[in-house]
């Protein structure tokens, strides 16, 4: 067996692999809720809270994700890691401008349950969808329920 047929076959098994451990959410309207509801989504599919959370998105969000997401659900910075994407150049000034105003915006209203944070949420969903959390993650229903500017005070299942 050649060695370049072996690496195939590594990553064959690697993408095999990924398949079966990823998982979607499809209710998010915001980034926070991407984070929130994907932990809630592990949960359910797993029975168990994760361990660590790997956010994978473009490079310039890294700040609002790894500081101001993590920290309103208060999960442990050691177990929070993020691969950033570079966004394609044409596109990259405007992005950074807008991802200013959204930080901006979510370290005054962690939670995105106020004002233009919760106004474009309901934008992002015209058909009044049903939400199905925290149905199956009942640990932390009162976090999906908190709106405030101070991070969430109650107990939550991770250390």
């Amino acid at each position: 067996m050649s060695p370049l047929h072996r690496l195939s076959l590594f990553s064959q098994g690697k993408e095999e692999s990924v398949k079966w451990r990823a998982l979607t959410e499809e209710h998010a309207r915001d980034s926070f809720e991407n984070l929130l509801f994907s932990v809630c989504r592990f949960r359910e599919l797993t029975g168990t809270y994760p361990q660590n959370i790997t956010v994978v998105s473009y490079d310039f969000k890294e700040d609002r994700f790894a500081n101001l997401h993590r920290s309103a659900i208060r999960f442990p910075e050691s177990r929070f890691f993020y691969a950033g994407t570079p966004a394609t150049s044409n596109a990259k000034e405007a992005a950074l401008k807008g991802e200013e105003l959204v930080r901006m915006q979510f370290s005054r209203d962690p939670y995105g349950c106020r004002g233009s944070l919760y106004h474009k949420k309901l934008k992002r969903d015209p058909f009044h969808r049903s939400i199905p959390y925290p149905n199956g993650c009942p640990e932390i229903e009162s976090l999906f329920r908190y709106c405030g500017p101070t991070p969430y005070p109650g107990a939550l299942p991770w250390p």
